[in-house]
C-alpha cells in the first residue's frame, strides 16, 4: 500500500468529511431556524454558519429553546447515526459516511459544552449564562462534555479500524499507513476546506469550530493505530474505499452550492 494506491482513500474519506461536518453543522442551524418559527420570533433567516431572528418580546424559555435546539438536533445526530453504525454490517463508503456524521453530531453537542465557559454568546455559553450558573459550574458542564466526546471517540476508534481489509487490520505497518490514508490526513484536508465554507463569520465560535473540534478526532488515533479489536467486523469491499466514486464528488458539490446560497439566507416572515 505505497502513497499511489492510497490516494482515493484519502480523497474519499475527506470528501465524506466534508460533507458530513457541513452537513451536521447546517442541519444544527436549522434546529435554531425550526424553533424561532415555533416560539414565532420575528426577522428569522438561516445561513451558512448562523441563524438570525429578533427576540425583543420573547420570553426567556423561548430564547432558550431557540439556543438549545441547535445542540440538541446536533445530539440526536450523533445518536442516531451511532445508532445506525451499530445495525450496519457492511464496512463500506455508506458507513463511513454514517460514522463521519455520528462523530459530527457528538462534536457539535459535547464540544459545545466543552466551550461554555469562553463564549458566553454560544449556544451553551448562553444558556449557563442565562440559567445564572457560576463559573464553576459551568466549567464543571465543559469538563464533562470533554470527557463524553473523548469517551465517544475512543469508542468509535474501532469502526475506523474496521473499515480496513481483515489484512490491513491485523498487519502493523499496513494498518499504520492505512489510518493515516482514512483518518489522519482528511482531518487536515477537511479542516481546510470546512473553514473556507464557513466563511463569512458572523461570530469568532464560527470560524474557531471547524478549526478546532474536529481535532478531537486524535483522542480515538492512537486506539486507531494499536488497540486489538476482535477482527469478524471487516470491510470485504475494501479495493471499493480506494477507487473514486463519481457520486461522491457529485455530493461534495451539491453540498458546496447548497453552503453558498445559504450565505445569502433563508427569510421566514411569520403571517
Amino acid at each position: 500500500m505505497g502513497l499511489i494506491r492510497q490516494k482515493h482513500i484519502i480523497i474519499n474519506s475527506s470528501i465524506l468529511f466534508v460533507v458530513a461536518s457541513t452537513l451536521a453543522m447546517t442541519l444544527h442551524e436549522f434546529g435554531h431556524f425550526f424553533a424561532s418559527i415555533i416560539v414565532q420570533a420575528k426577522g428569522i433567516s438561516i445561513h451558512h454558519n448562523y441563524v438570525s431572528n429578533i427576540d425583543a418580546g420573547l420570553s426567556r424559555q423561548s430564547i432558550l429553546f431557540i439556543k438549545s435546539a441547535g445542540p440538541f438536533v446536533s445530539l440526536a445526530i450523533g445518536m442516531l447515526f451511532h445508532f445506525i453504525c451499530t445495525l450496519q454490517t457492511k464496512r463500506n463508503t455508506l458507513f463511513l459516511f454514517n460514522l463521519y456524521m455520528s462523530s459530527f453530531g457528538y462534536i457539535g453537542f459535547f464540544g459545545y459544552l466543552m466551550v461554555a465557559p469562553l463564549f458566553t454568546g454560544g449556544d451553551t455559553g448562553y444558556i449557563c449564562h442565562a440559567l445564572g450558573f457560576s463559573i464553576w459550574l459551568t466549567i464543571l458542564i465543559a469538563l464533562a462534555g470533554v470527557a463524553m466526546l473523548y469517551f465517544l471517540m475512543n469508542s468509535q476508534a474501532k469502526y475506523f479500524v474496521e473499515m480496513g481489509s481483515r489484512e490491513v487490520i491485523e498487519n502493523k505497518d499496513l494498518r499504520f499507513q492505512f489510518i493515516r490514508s482514512l483518518l489522519l490526513y482528511p482531518i487536515f484536508i477537511g479542516i481546510i476546506i470546512t473553514t473556507f465554507l464557513n466563511l463569512p463569520i458572523k461570530a469568532v465560535l464560527s470560524l474557531i469550530a471547524p478549526i478546532c473540534m474536529p481535532f478531537s478526532f486524535f483522542w480515538g488515533y492512537r486506539n486507531a493505530l494499536t488497540k486489538i479489536y476482535p477482527n469478524n467486523n471487516f470491510n470485504k469491499e475494501f479495493e471499493s474505499l480506494n477507487r473514486p466514486h463519481f457520486w461522491l464528488y457529485l455530493l461534495l458539490v451539491v453540498i458546496i452550492i447548497a453552503n453558498r446560497l445559504l450565505v445569502s439566507g433563508i427569510y421566514f416572515n411569520a403571517n
